[in-house]
């Protein structure tokens, strides 16, 4: 079951950088989706670092989340002036409330597994 943290690194990495692409773009349609989306993948990170038996993995399966993530923040940062500060077709209250519950959820959970 351990293991299942460091696929969930894997798959939330691939995903960030995928929503970082042209072709990826409906994964992320706002500024505050992409953050979102990133935070997410730092989070999963974390609790796959909490988790995993690492003594018993070899060092690349660490890596290539990593690696991968690292690509999502450089596509990111590319990406970044062409998208909309929030989603369009959302009301800005909703998008707003949503970014920031979103937010506060994931580094409670990111406390948690750090303290």
């Amino acid at each position: 079951m351990e293991y299942l943290s460091g696929f969930m690194a894997l798959a939330f990495s691939a995903i960030f950088a995928a929503s970082t692409t042209r072709r990826g773009g409906s994964l992320a349609r706002s500024r505050v989706e992409l953050a979102l989306n990133g935070l997410d993948t730092v989070a999963v990170l974390v609790i796959a670092r909490a988790l995993m038996p690492w003594s018993e993995v070899p060092t690349l399966l660490w890596l290539v989340p990593v690696a991968l993530f690292a690509a999502g923040v450089f596509g990111a940062v590319l990406r970044w002036a062409q998208l909309p500060a929030l989603r369009t077709g959302r009301p800005r209250r909703r998008s707003i409330v949503y970014g920031v519950v979103h937010a506060v959820v994931v580094v409670l959970v990111v406390a948690v597994f750090l303290g």
